[in-house]
């Protein structure tokens, strides 16, 4: 990669699973740490050097791994790339993981984003997610984030918990503003096959709020925290001005990136590549030959598709067919016509002859608005 790029470094390890997480983490597997580490240590001493503009360390949780295992991490990073002075440098972290010691640690390694996994401000709640932490140790991690040096806090909320009233949410936005953190990840709680959230909605022990119930969390968020001050940029994201994720920005932007660790993605000329999901696999395929990205074949459709996933998640930045035009030789409103006329009767966004927008109501039903769009595939 000849431009800057970004960095990102997965770590799977948890000390619990949620109920409702389908992401490549695993609890109860801290005999893996060892040769993990030895297996990512490899892995970027095999990727190409390049000039880095952002790192973020997610997971997972990476306050699970110990500290020390991190400051290799950091250490090898620095000494494989050339990361620019002012640089974002985020982690991830868990609220009872985010003690002082640890926290001034993390500052010393040069991280200057904290990212605390929070999800919502009320133990009941916290409890049908399957989270370990209280709502004590939400407030007690953001206090120590901010005594420790952290000058750029983000915090995650989930909304359309099995149970959560309209009312509940509004008391966890209060909650979470109050705390005036710098950035703000609002996301929907999205049921996925194959977790235990999922298998308890089928046996009935649980139920999901409906579609309207959700779609008020959500516009009630968006006015919310635009009156708090907060810039909503992304589906997901609120900022203060100028507390954007630039990490983030660079996947839905279309730019490229180079994901390390198991379950890790990377994105070069169009083209993505993945590493196993599964630790012991990713292990396995970096003893063998130093790299386990596999390239993820895609015909120029699908391309589209994946370019589409990304940028339409932007607020306010309207999709020009010509920039569409240029990266996949298409005539995009010629091919998508039809779809973009029934997607503008539907209510999920305002087109023009040039480009075209989702409305807030195709900003929560994203997934609908793509799936018109694979019709075509």
């Amino acid at each position: 990669m000849k431009k800057k790029t970004s960095i990102y470094v997965h770590i799977p390890f948890c000390l619990s699973k949620c109920v409702y997480c389908d992401f490549a983490s695993f609890a109860n597997i801290e005999h893996l740490m060892a040769p993990y580490m030895g297996a990512l240590l490899a892995e970027i001493g095999h990727a190409h050097a390049s000039a880095v503009n952002t790192v973020f360390i997610g997971g997972g949780t990476p306050s699970h791994l110990p500290v020390e295992s991190m400051e290799r991490i950091m250490t090898a990073l620095k000494g494989k790339f050339s990361i620019e002075p002012d640089a974002e440098m985020s982690i991830e972290v868990d609220p009872r993981s985010a003690v002082p010691e640890t926290l001034k640690k993390y500052l010393e390694m040069g991280f200057n984003r904290l990212s605390i996994g929070v999800q919502s401000f009320d133990d009941g709640m916290l409890q049908k997610l399957g989270r370990a932490h209280g709502s004590r140790d939400v407030l007690d991690a953001v206090e120590d984030a901010r005594k420790a040096g952290f000058k750029n806090v983000s915090i995650d909320i989930i909304y359309g918990i099995p149970g959560q009233t309209l009312e509940l949410f509004m008391s966890d936005l209060a909650t979470a503003v109050s705390l005036s953190p710098d950035h703000l990840s609002v996301y929907q709680l999205t049921l996925e096959e194959d977790t235990p959230l999922w298998d308890m909605v089928e046996q009935g022990k649980a139920e999901m709020p409906d579609d309207d119930l959700q779609l008020s969390m959500y516009e009630y968020a968006i006015g919310y925290l635009k009156a708090q001050g907060y810039n909503h940029y992304e589906v997901s994201n609120f900022a203060k001005p100028g507390r954007e994720c630039v990490h983030n920005l660079a996947y839905w932007m279309g730019d490229e990136f180079l994901g390390l660790g198991s379950g890790a993605h990377s994105y070069s000329g169009f083209v993505r590549y993945a590493n196993p999901d599964d630790p012991e696999d990713y292990i396995r395929e970096i003893s063998i030959g130093g790299t386990a990205g596999v390239e993820i074949h895609a015909n120029n459709d699908d391309k589209i598709m994946d370019y589409l996933l990304m940028r339409l998640r932007l607020v306010g930045k309207s999709l020009e067919y010509k920039t569409v035009n240029q990266k996949f030789r298409i005539d995009f409103a010629d091919k998508y016509e039809n779809i973009i006329q029934r997607l503008e009767r539907k209510g999920l966004i305002r087109a023009s002859a040039t480009e075209l927008t989702l409305t807030s109501k195709g900003l929560l039903f994203l997934d609908d608005v793509l799936l018109e769009f694979e019709e075509l595939l």
